[in-house]
């Protein structure tokens, strides 16, 4: 079978044979490269590292400086989240778990609420798995499989039902974890080197008042430790500039949410302030 030609950022050309992986080409231009790499970016789209390229393309290495592999990195510790839950807690059923802005979440379906001692076990149980580096394997099933797959897992159907062609793609991690996932994820758990588990919440299934309410983890994770500290130095600065903690602690106003959420009953000293800033 002829090469297939692959050109790189800086317009050069590289042949190679097809089933070449992009982590291959980055350990074939540096070392340097291949351990620093995220993830690929093949024709604008976003690719795993170990994916296998099979046609002429553009392509690029993607690392911790490129905006971009955040996003990647942070899916990646969302998916490790929900393989400690289910190693914990086997029960559980699985809902998404995608970036957001400052980190990521996983929805989750469980009987008994999550508790903040929970959260100490998860958080231990994703390093413990994170020190075994496991490979983020992408696999694709086709749509009537993956059905009876999930058969037990009523929200993976519904996405399934809704958002899959005929074949679809899962992600592995390690033995016993499995999830429909377009992807991409970093090469293995490894990778992943600096996250926190931060807090729960409620969330309605899509964002919908009249489905199950489910619970929420949030975390957070960055490339380096350093960045994950200065992260949590700041939130921990906000809470103390919290409008709602300053009102009650100097006596200023109150919220009294019998008579209506958010609603703010100012006391003497918070009038007084209120008359001279007006």
């Amino acid at each position: 079978m002829s090469n297939i030609e692959i050109t790189l950022p800086d317009g050069s050309k590289k042949p190679v044979e097809p089933g070449t992986r992009p982590i291959d080409i980055a350990k074939s231009i540096s070392p340097r490269l291949a351990d620093a790499a995220i993830v690929a970016k093949v024709d604008g789209e976003l690719y795993d590292l170990t994916r296998p390229l099979e046609k002429d393309a553009s392509l690029q290495i993607l690392t911790a400086k490129d905006p971009e592999s955040l996003d990647v990195y942070r899916h990646s510790s969302a998916h490790l989240l929900a393989a400690a839950v289910l190693e914990l807690y086997p029960e559980t059923k699985l809902g998404i778990g995608p970036p957001i802005d400052n980190g990521f979440y996983y929805d989750f379906d469980r009987a008994a609420p999550f508790t903040p001692e929970d959260l100490d076990k998860i958080e231990k149980k994703m390093w413990e798995l994170q020190s075994r580096d496991l490979p983020y394997e992408r696999i694709y099933t086709r749509k009537d499989e993956g059905l009876k797959k999930y058969s037990d897992a009523w929200m993976k159907c519904q996405l399934i039902d809704e958002r899959a062609g005929e074949i679809f793609s899962e992600y592995t991690l390690g033995p016993h974890f499995i999830d429909f996932c377009r992807g991409p994820h970093v090469p293995s758990t490894s990778r992943i080197k600096a996250f926190k588990l931060l807090s729960i919440a409620g969330a309605y299934w899509k964002g919908d008042e009249h489905n199950k309410q489910l619970q929420r983890i949030y975390g957070t994770a960055f490339f380096t430790q350093k960045d994950l500290d200065a992260y949590l130095k700041q939130v921990e600065e906000a809470k103390k500039r919290d409008h709602r903690k300053l009102g009650r602690e100097l006596d200023l106003f109150s919220i009294q949410e019998l008579a209506g959420p958010g609603l703010i009953f100012f006391h003497p000293k918070g009038g007084i302030i209120r008359k001279q800033t007006a």
